[in-house]
């Protein structure tokens, strides 16, 4: 996230030198078109084991444990005429292989979505081998049972937000990006519960290793031509003509809630439960209206998650609805990147479940939204958008503590259609 603050600060100065949308040339369609490309795939993640605990007639002893090999899906942007490479990883957690130790029942060294930005001093370019540094932002998830277990509701999670560097090559081919690289996670030590008063040490492998391929699309190199250029143009006019330059619109797409801050309801009542962290994925929903002339917009906004907490002989379960409205300031338009900020009210209704008896909490929630779009022109029918979305101290209190809903939602694209739009420009 510093990596990608630091970036957009760079073109902030930019903003006297935005491209006026009145009327698009050859020379900024052909270099903005350039500037962000789509990519999806695949990749195979390696964790290489580590070292755990096992309680053995009170006494606790030491165990190596293997590898992890967890398959993921891959979508993501190529930004910055192939110097920055901003993604989403999703496990496929039903395919992963896992080694498990003798006096296991079950081991469970998990990594979740991953969100990363990598930097490429030498540009992504067909036929060339370029290398990378990068970041990467993920939950891990681990958890042992020991055999024989009897407890109710199995064992906790330990769970934790790390952000580990990277480095790697990649080889681009006319259609393909094929990358090897590997990851330093210097957040590898950590206590697990193995009992509702016993810890265990554990250690990972702090090096893991990864191999990707990714399909790129440059979805708007046909908008380069100059027959394309004076139809952008023209578009632009009929827009006008129809009142359509601000216009309705709806979005969606799949949003992360990440935790930002531990409960400590959990740390009163339930410490084995504390270190596991929250993290969601759920649905980003939106309807709303552009304006054209301040470049703003305003909408409403539905996103709902939860997440469940159990282990020894304890549930909770968690479920957030959120029904608000946000605006937004498009700030400037760098070649297509045009970042945004503005604000969020919403209503919340929080809802706990603690080994089934309900609570529940609503209230107002005041919220900071930010994030960019990827918009050549503002005479498209659709665009792809990034949120990011933060509530501070967003929380409910049970029994006079505070049980925390402060994440951040990061909703990585969201498909944005303009209603009206396509069918004006098609007549």
């Amino acid at each position: 996230m510093k990596a990608l603050c630091l970036t957009l600060s760079l073109f902030v100065p930019l903003l006297l030198f935005a491209q006026s949308d009145q009327v698009y040339t050859q020379s900024y369609l052909d270099k903005s078109t350039r500037f962000a490309w789509f990519t999806y795939g695949g990749d195979l993640n390696y964790l290489t084991g580590g070292r755990t605990q096992l309680l053995a007639e009170g006494i606790l002893q030491n165990t190596d444990f293997g590898h992890t090999l967890m398959p993921r899906l891959t979508i993501g942007g190529i930004h910055f005429w192939g110097h920055a490479d901003f993604y989403v990883s999703f496990p496929l957690s039903f395919l992963t292989l896992q080694d498990v130790p003798p006096g296991l029942d079950r081991l469970e060294v998990y990594q979740g979505v991953e969100t990363g930005a990598r930097l490429y001093p030498l540009r992504l370019k067909p036929k060339r081998l370029s290398p990378f540094l990068g970041i990467s932002f993920r939950r891990i998830r681990f958890a042992q049972e020991p055999e024989g277990s009897a407890f109710e509701n199995g064992v906790p999670n330990y769970g934790r937000f790390i952000h580990p560097l990277q480095f790697g090559l990649t080889y681009t081919t006319d259609r393909w990006h094929i990358s090897a690289s590997g990851y330093y996670n210097f957040q590898n030590t950590f206590d697990y519960y193995i009992t509702p008063q016993n810890t265990a040490k554990v250690e990972l492998t702090p090096l893991s290793f990864n191999l990707s391929l990714l399909r790129y699309i440059d979805s708007d190199r046909h908008m380069r031509t100059e027959k394309a250029v004076e139809s952008i143009n023209e578009n632009y006019e009929t827009l006008r003509k129809e009142g359509l330059l601000s216009a309705w619109f709806w979005g969606i797409g799949p949003s992360a809630a990440l935790q930002r801050s531990k409960s400590p309801y959990l740390a009163a009542n339930f410490p084995f439960f504390y270190d596991d962290y929250a993290a969601s994925i759920l649905p980003d929903l939106s309807l709303g209206r552009y304006f054209h002339k301040p470049d703003l917009s305003a909408s409403l906004t539905y996103r709902t998650y939860g997440n469940t907490y159990e282990g020894f002989d304890a549930m909770i379960q968690t479920r957030r609805h959120s029904v608000g409205v946000e605006s937004v300031k498009f700030l400037f338009n760098y070649l297509g990147f045009v970042p945004f900020i503005g604000p969020v009210l919403t209503y919340e209704h929080l809802r706990a479940s603690v080994n089934q008896t309900d609570y529940t909490e609503q209230k107002l929630a005041a919220g900071i939204t930010f994030g960019w779009d990827i918009r050549v022109t503002r005479t498209g029918s659709s665009l792809l958008r990034t949120n990011l979305r933060y509530y501070p101290n967003l929380h409910m209190t049970i029994k006079g503590e505070r049980l925390m809903f402060d994440h951040l939602e990061f909703n990585f694209i969201q498909w944005v259609q303009f209603i009206g739009r396509k069918k004006a420009l098609r007549r």
